[in-house]
């Protein structure tokens, strides 16, 4: 048969026009085409995975993700949160422990994240795999820490006395229960109760940790507490029996020093 092309099993190929097989290409790439779209459109709406919360936990030190994960070790069985619904900072706070540590970001030259106090203690170490190990109350080897799963983030100090003068009355307490009975508190510079109780509980934490019978000494015997507002960066320093706290108002709890801060500054030597 002249113009066909007998194949096996009675198949038979016909001469087609031209324009007949561009339509067909033209059929077969538009098929093609919405294929991969719709591939492309059903993964764009697959859930986040499981890993999704660690990523934004981790990935940028600015962001403001308003999530928090909580970890345990198994070195002291300790359990602890972190926090990045807060720019710049990252929040920790152990579990049984008050105190609310603001870190920040440092880089290694691999790429891991160091997360310090603001005396400079590394206290946790983030490594681009996403490990966790946990320095500060486990000692300067470390110990690793895994995802326990979300947590409440840490809201901003609010807890207090109603006044300021309240506020005062219930901190020399703590003092006198950590045996400083006959300090003195003062507060200056018009600042608000909520942050003078948290500067003043950090500072009873800090002298609480001092040596046994450091503070008896005549240069570091402590007799006034003055909490005042600071220009631009939390400070704390010892001189002349008097500790004084510099807080910046509005910074939450980057805007106080730490019990490590405290207990450095009475620990310099001046």
């Amino acid at each position: 048969m002249r113009g066909e092309h007998l194949f096996p099993f009675g198949f038979k190929f016909l001469p087609q026009p031209k324009f007949v097989l561009a339509v067909s290409l033209y059929v077969v790439c538009l098929a093609l085409s919405l294929c991969w779209m719709g591939t492309a459109t059903a993964q764009s709406q697959l859930p986040a995975t499981s890993s999704g919360a660690f990523d934004n936990m981790f990935g940028d030190i600015d962001a403001a993700a308003p999530q928090a994960i909580s970890f345990s070790s198994e070195a002291r069985n300790m359990r602890f949160v972190l926090d990045r619904s807060q720019p710049r900072v990252v929040l920790l706070r152990f579990d049984g422990d008050p105190e609310i540590w603001a870190l920040t970001s440092h880089w290694g030259p691999r790429g891991d994240e160091f997360l310090r106090n603001d005396v400079g203690e590394v206290m946790v170490r983030i490594t681009t795999l996403g490990g966790v190990t946990l320095f500060g109350p486990v000692g300067a080897n470390g110990a690793p820490a895994s995802v326990s799963g979300k947590a409440r983030t840490l809201s901003t100090p609010t807890r207090s006395e109603n006044t300021l003068q309240a506020t005062v009355e219930r901190a020399i307490t703590w003092f006198g229960g950590i045996g400083h009975r006959s300090i003195r508190i003062e507060a200056a510079g018009g600042l608000a109760p909520p942050l003078v109780h948290e500067a003043l509980r950090r500072a009873a934490q800090g002298i609480s940790r001092a040596p046994r019978g450091f503070l008896g000494q005549p240069k570091k015997r402590i007799r006034l507490i003055r909490v005042e507002r600071a220009a631009r960066r939390p400070n704390v320093s010892l001189d002349r029996n008097v500790l004084t706290i510099g807080v910046v108002p509005g910074a939450g709890y980057a805007g106080r020093p730490s019990s490590a801060a405290v207990l450095a500054a009475i620990k310099r030597d001046k």
